[in-house]
């Protein structure tokens, strides 16, 4: 229990570190458009590596949609973004998959009495469910407009989803908002590009429905989760 337990406390600790990063040190919109600027025909290749450590660090996925449309175009600029989130996110689930999952088993399967217990048993439901139906619930926490791309990756590697269904459901999940900003910024310069009003019609359309199908499913009873009845491969 106790090396588990170191495991995660690092994990936490670097995840609240990577927020401070975030929040305080990390570069604005003038600054990565400056930094893109200055790469010439290495921006393309910059913008995925800078969008893969960058939603490593918690920084909002949809200012870099919106700065890589402005500075790219809309199909580009969305491409290059799309990319740079999956990997950040893979690398992501991978930590937290390394730090954490075996502590959340433990204390899932220690199951001790009262109250805790009982959260306990609902969080073991919650993670049953997400070995079985992965896809479907990482892309509903994905177009919730609440959720951190970065922090969500951290988190769905502590989790009993697979790696194949985290990754398909993260790139389904991105598409909608990824397209909406991407456009807004392609737009500032671009007259040919999307209308805004498609965009977000689109993403909102997409966010209701799975939204909705993934609640329907939450709420079916479920087979009884015990350590051996998911993979976390």
């Amino acid at each position: 229990m106790k090396r588990p337990a170191v495991r995660f406390a690092l994990l936490v600790a670097g995840v609240l570190a990577a927020a401070a990063l975030s929040a305080f040190a990390l570069p604005d919109r003038a600054g990565i458009t400056a930094a893109v600027a200055d790469a010439g025909p290495l921006g393309p290749v910059l913008a995925v590596l800078g969008s893969t450590l960058l939603i490593m660090a918690m920084f909002p996925r949809t200012a870099l949609a919106f700065v890589s449309g402005l500075l790219f175009g809309l199909g580009p600029g969305m491409a290059y973004v799309l990319a740079g989130a999956l990997l950040g996110a893979s690398t992501a689930f991978l930590i937290g998959r390394l730090l954490g999952r075996e502590y959340v088993d433990t204390v899932l399967a220690a199951r001790p009495d009262g109250w805790r217990g009982r959260v306990a048993a609902r969080l073991a439901r919650i993670d049953g469910w997400l070995g079985r139906n992965g896809i479907l619930g990482v892309i509903t926490v994905r177009f919730l407009p609440v959720s951190n791309y970065g922090l969500v990756s951290y988190a769905f590697g502590t989790s009993a989803a697979r790696y194949r269904d985290f990754l398909i459901g993260s790139g389904i999940g991105a598409v909608p908002s990824t397209f909406g900003y991407a456009a807004l910024g392609a737009a500032v310069f671009g007259e040919d590009a999307v209308p805004t009003a498609l965009a977000v019609l689109t993403g909102l359309g997409l966010l209701s429905l799975v939204v909705t199908m993934g609640l329907h499913r939450v709420r079916k009873p479920g087979t009884r989760w015990s350590p051996d009845s998911v993979k976390t491969g």
